[in-house]
């Protein structure tokens, strides 16, 4: 859980209710597969030359996967959003 003291401002509520979804929804072969965190960084940030993608074997809420952008070596981090497995990437750095 996240905590802001002092902002001044109200934070909105934060759904920290979210579970991680059973391995059958989302897994670590699932995520470094074809349909997986390439398709996102191809469809979301039209990246082309994607290679190898890495992520842990054990998921959390979020994590980081390392993967091959143009060549280079690069990490998104993983924050998954519901039970359903659904996720979204986040750019690579």
């Amino acid at each position: 859980m996240f905590l802001l003291a002092g902002c001044g401002e109200d934070v909105p509520d934060i759904n920290v209710d979210v579970e991680l979804p059973s391995p059958d929804a989302l897994n670590e072969q699932l995520l470094e597969g074809a349909d997986g965190v390439k398709q996102v960084l191809e469809r979301e940030y039209q990246l082309t030359d994607i290679g190898n993608v890495d992520c842990p074997a054990e998921l959390a809420l979020e994590f980081d996967c390392a993967v091959t952008v143009a060549g280079e070596q690069k990490t998104v981090t993983v924050s998954v959003l519901n039970e359903n497995g659904e996720f979204e990437v986040s750019p690579p750095k």
